[in-house]
């Protein structure tokens, strides 16, 4: 009798430690499938706005992250994260900007052999409680990239009724 007065409550504290600790794994594990969610929606993003890099017109450049992170990419993600470029058959990258002449603007356009679209600085951030598990509870996504060859880079070809140069407005 003695041993049974001096053993009430235990229960009670091993089930707080254990449901405690049961709880926490749970949550980590939801919060691990989050970060992994995300990894591959930025990379899909990635994968989306290099497509369509490749059939919309380099003026256009600035307007495609933002079409493609409207809907579906994950908390803080912006179109600042994306770094959109152009490269040349040896994988530089080509400077083409509107204050070029017509000239330098067709020599530069016709070295554009790939796009590249890279995911930088994206922060990923934890949910509150477990915050401990990175620092700040933050953790800096790796970067990632996806790099296609060009197809028609938005230009149109002339026909007959439109003998004019033109292209695709995305």
């Amino acid at each position: 009798m003695r041993l049974r007065k001096q053993q009430s409550g235990v229960s009670i504290l091993e089930f707080t430690l254990l449901a405690t600790s049961v709880l926490l794994v749970l949550f980590s594990v939801i919060e691990m499938g989050r970060y992994v969610y995300s990894l591959q929606m930025a990379n899909d993003i990635t994968r989306k706005v290099a497509r369509m890099g490749v059939v919309c017109h380099v003026s256009d450049k600035d307007d495609l992250a933002a079409l493609a992170i409207q809907n579906y990419a994950p908390a803080g993600f912006t179109a600042s994260n994306l770094i959109i470029e152009y490269l040349d058959q040896s994988g530089q990258a080509v400077s083409i900007n509107a204050g070029m002449s017509s000239d330098d603007y067709n020599d530069a356009y016709a070295t554009i052999k790939f796009v590249r679209v890279r995911v930088s600085n994206y922060q990923y951030q934890l949910i509150g409680f477990l915050s401990f598990l990175a620092e700040g509870g933050v953790i800096l996504l790796p970067d990632m990239e996806t790099t296609l060859p060009i197809e028609s880079l938005g230009v149109i070809r002339p026909t007959l009724a439109h003998p004019e140069s033109r292209h695709t407005d995305c």
